[in-house]
């Protein structure tokens, strides 16, 4: 009898908890494209998650998305899809969680429908560096590694069409390397900062990983914990798409005239090579990949993102010149298939610069890294970069704004790096034209 009465109040738990579980994290605008989005939650329990939705102007017409189920292994994160979207207009969404309405109404614009109608329209992006949340009971003594959250609401207040993280948008702790729940823990402390939850409903993120959201420094192709560093970095920043035949992050996606390509620095990383291999950070499959796509894109500008610098020269593991032959291997692709219009976005550093490579028989490439968003800013005094563009070097907490913005036939990539309090510290412009390959 006390076994059958202890069972019975076990179930009554279980369905009590999933009955009265409530939203962790989120909601997130994790992908939108002009007749779908994508909104990542995270619940405390077990849970059937739906997104109610409807256009501004339409309440009376609400849409469910199919219902998800949530589970312990992933957190209970869950994305749901939102396939009733038609090209610019604004939406009204609130999270359901087992039937209960638990979020506050949150809005999305989708793209606008421009192709063979109008020029590409002018937009701009959000660009960000290392975010470090502080926890109690896990800070090394007399040190603050994070802060100026602050710039979160900054960063909204520009309005940015879209967000990028390129890479340590977590930063794992020793406490944090060798466990599922503790990289799962780290990633949702990282994520529950309240003054980032404006932005992350409004518009979509897409991230790239680093170092410190991968485990142990140095971590890479054959770390033992590999799998579970992938498995929740992805329950956490889900792709808007999977490449089928690369393993670990790479993905890409296409916003009006721009393409982005997503690379991933530590799946297929070896810098620490035996007798029969050779270093490498990006490995020969990911470069397969990204010629192929970048030759099959008719986007004006293509965006290569990586959570290391790409064109820094200096001699760090940090850069994905240390892989000092696959590095030549890369840029000679790039010459050889004459590809137009690229521009170079990088993570993983404590500063920011841009960095110009001067080709004689090429256009010059650049390549913008962003330093910290909120982790503990550096300086750049260890590494000789001689590509560094003067007035660049940024040491304090940063983003970046990128517009793309003119005519068709005149577009014009705009660069600006903005402090916490949303100053410009430093700005370029890059015509298109400029990024053509000689005749």
């Amino acid at each position: 009898m006390y076994r059958i009465f202890s069972n019975c109040l076990l179930i009554l738990s279980l369905i009590t908890a999933t009955t009265h579980a409530s939203l962790v994290n989120g909601p997130m605008l994790s992908h939108l494209e002009m007749r779908e989005a994508k909104i990542w939650v995270q619940a405390d329990a077990p849970s059937t998650v739906r997104i109610a939705y409807a256009a501004n102007g339409h309440e009376d017409s609400l849409v469910w998305s199919n219902p998800i189920e949530t589970d312990t292994d992933n957190a209970h994160t869950a994305v749901a899809t939102l396939d009733q979207i038609e090209p610019g207009q604004t939406y009204s969404y609130r999270v359901e969680l087992n039937g209960e309405l638990v979020s506050s109404p949150a809005e999305f614009t989708s793209p606008a429908n421009y192709f063979d109608r109008s020029p590409p329209p002018n937009f701009k992006i959000a660009v960000g560096g290392a975010h470090y949340a502080i926890q109690d009971g896990f800070e090394p003594p007399y040190q603050t590694l994070g802060g100026g959250y602050d710039i979160f609401t900054t960063i909204a207040d520009t309005q940015p069409s879209l967000m990028v993280w390129a890479g340590n948008t977590a930063h794992l702790r020793r406490s944090d390397w060798t466990t599922r729940s503790g990289y799962l823990k780290r990633f949702a402390h990282a994520r529950s900062i309240p003054q980032l939850q404006a932005l992350l409903q409004s518009i979509p993120h897409y991230a790239t990983w680093s170092e410190t959201d991968f485990g142990a420094p140095q971590g890479g192709q054959q770390s033992t914990t590999r799998p579970i560093a992938e498995a929740s970095f992805e329950a956490y920043w889900p792709r808007p798409i999977a490449v089928d035949q690369l393993e670990g992050v790479a993905t890409q996606f296409r916003y009006a005239d721009v393409d982005f390509f997503m690379l991933d620095v530590r799946s297929y990383r070896n810098d620490t090579p035996d007798a029969s291999t050779r270093i490498q950070i990006l490995g020969q499959q990911q470069i397969t990949w990204l010629r192929q796509a970048l030759i099959q894109s008719t986007a004006t500008f293509k965006v290569i993102i990586a959570g290391a610098p790409i064109l820094n020269p200096a001699d760090s593991r940090s850069n994905l010149s240390y892989a000092e032959s696959e590095h030549t291997e890369f840029l000679q692709m790039l010459r050889e298939e004459r590809i137009a219009g690229l521009f170079f976005i990088s993570g993983g550093k404590s500063y920011g610069e841009l960095t110009r490579l001067v080709h004689a028989n090429s256009y010059n490439l650049y390549d913008l890294t962003v330093g910290p968003l909120t982790a503990r800013p550096g300086d750049n005094a260890d590494e000789l970069n001689f590509f560094r563009q003067p007035g660049s070097s940024t040491f304090e907490r940063h983003f970046a704004l990128i517009e793309f913005s003119g005519p068709e036939e005149e577009r014009v990539l705009t660069i600006r790096v903005m402090s916490m309090e949303g100053n410009e510290l430093w700005s370029r412009d890059i015509p298109a034209s400029s990024l053509q390959p000689a005749n």
